[in-house]
């Protein structure tokens, strides 16, 4: 190496370094108001909060009675008002239409998770998130949340549920009374009957009409873009399927399996029969799901 080369190398170094020492120091810096915000904001509220390991700041305002706190693959239901700290309103679900939201423990990572791990069944707290536990250095909702902002949540845990518990509401939700339960734990109705229909070949392909439900409600969007909270994750009608082959959840392989044609059943699939502990779009991990299936006369 040259000198010239030498002399430029090290200059590009020193100047990375420098680049490189300016970002650590603006990080550190609202790092550093992150916390002297936090600190004013229990002082001036009188909030006995502790700090957990991660860095949030927590104070349970009033417990429970059952004492039970979230496992693994539980169905979690809460109510929320989240705001920076300085009031402005950033989100919440609503007491009024009774729209909780739901979280399958395990399963998505998002704002909430950390919080609810502090939380047993019927508490009601408060949560500060620094930006590193929030949004972190960016800005969302067209600077309704500015980058490195605090984020204040206030969370009521309505109930936990078992996956098995799940199922059990889900079964009076959709009206499955009485029936019967497969060998692999497929739950299975049929609500319309067709004797004299033709049987359907394993390895065929069908026209199948379906509505798939989860075991709760959430924001979505519909078909005409409107906001929405139902339990709705997918439907067709006349979706060209290949039956009986594997190529299906096996939980909707043999439900789709035991009908005729022109005939209709409502199943509940255990999530060792669906997706398992694998996330499918806005189906969380460990989710049972519920599907009316039919196989039209074709």
């Amino acid at each position: 190496m040259n000198r010239s080369t030498f002399y430029l190398s090290l200059v590009f170094i020193l100047a990375l370094f420098g680049f490189s020492s300016c970002n650590f120091n603006a990080i550190d810096q609202q790092v550093e108001n992150n916390e002297s915000d936090i600190q004013k904001y229990i002082t001036n509220n009188k909030l006995n909060a502790q700090k957990s390991p991660e860095g949030m700041y927590y104070s349970i305002l009033s417990a429970g009675t059952s004492g039970k706190q979230a496992n693994y693959t539980d169905l979690v239901k809460f109510h929320y008002v989240m705001t920076l700290l300085n009031g402005s309103k950033v989100d919440s679900t609503s007491r009024i239409l009774n729209q909780p939201r739901a979280y399958v423990t395990g399963s998505f990572e998002s704002i909430f998770s950390l919080p609810l791990r502090y939380m047993k069944e019927g508490d009601k707290g408060v949560f500060i998130l620094p930006a590193n536990l929030a949004f972190g250095g960016s800005s969302y909702g067209n600077g309704l949340i500015p980058a490195y902002s605090v984020i204040k949540i206030d969370i009521e845990l309505i109930s936990i549920q078992t996956e098995n518990q799940v199922i059990e509401e889900m079964k009076k939700t959709y009206n499955v009374n009485n029936p019967e339960v497969t060998a692999t734990g497929l739950i299975f109705q049929k609500t319309i009957s067709n004797p004299t229909g033709k049987a359907l070949t394993p390895a065929q392909t069908y026209l199948v009409n379906y509505t798939g439900r989860l075991g709760f409600s959430y924001l979505k969007l519909d078909a005409a873009g409107k906001v929405i909270f139902d339990p709705i994750f997918d439907s067709r009608a006349g979706a060209s399927m290949l039956v009986g082959a594997g190529q299906l959840i096996s939980g909707f392989d043999e439900g789709i399996m035991k009908l005729k044609m022109g005939e209709k059943a409502i199943i509940i699939i255990p999530s060792k029969l669906g997706y398992g502990a694998n996330n499918q779009g806005s189906i969380p991990a460990n989710s049972p799901l519920c599907f009316e299936i039919e196989v039209p006369i074709q």
